[in-house]
């Protein structure tokens, strides 16, 4: 595996272990500072967390099986933008209730669109390099 795969693997397991320790936080010791209005959001900044560190993982893995090109390389830093703008807004909204950190969280929404959607055009781009 390609050193630039590697990195990106620890980048997104990383990630996978803080979402955990994230989640068991919010399930344990941060139900005093959580009220219960903000307890879904925190619950779904968990959730996007752990989804989005499985697709970082996932774009090392077909960055390293495929012709590196532009849209594979920006899928990967599209997702890690994506991921810290969403969810450490909803983290910060569920624990401060600062609820113009609702309104950053679309941001990080399109960066995490725009990951996937890269990803896809990277493979795409690749493979028709490979049929020609």
């Amino acid at each position: 595996m390609n050193q630039k795969s590697c990195n990106w693997i620890i980048v997104g397991a990383l990630s996978g272990a803080i979402s955990v320790l994230l989640g068991a936080a919010g399930s344990h010791w941060l139900q005093a500072v959580i009220e219960n209005d903000y307890a879904d959001t925190y619950s779904t900044a968990v959730r996007f967390h752990m989804l989005h560190s499985l697709a970082l993982i996932l774009g090392a893995i077909v960055l390293d099986r495929v012709p590196l090109n532009f849209f594979l390389s920006a899928a990967l830093w599209l997702l890690l933008f994506g991921l810290a703008i969403f969810c450490g807004s909803l983290y910060f909204l569920s624990m401060t209730q600062f609820s113009i950190l609702g309104a950053i969280a679309p941001v990080g929404g399109i960066f995490l669109i725009l990951g996937w959607l890269s990803l896809a055009f990277g493979v795409l781009r690749s493979n028709a390099k490979r049929a020609s």
